[in-house]
């Protein structure tokens, strides 16, 4: 049985790959918009993680 490929992007592998090459690629095409990192980073300044004696770990939003 023969097969048929339809891939068209011929991969190199990185260890042949310049390191300009390496930088142009973008696995990513879109970036998230500055709401969303912004959403993040206030997240990650409200949330609180203590150790417990009754818990491994305590999680909470201080929000």
């Amino acid at each position: 049985m023969s097969k048929t490929s339809t891939k068209t992007k011929i991969t190199t592998s990185p260890i042949e790959m310049t390191k300009e090459e390496l930088d142009n690629i973008s696995e990513f095409p879109y970036e998230p918009g500055q709401n969303v990192i912004n959403n993040i980073l206030n997240y990650s300044k409200a949330l609180s993680i203590r150790k417990s004696k009754n818990l491994v770990h305590f999680e909470m939003v201080l929000n």
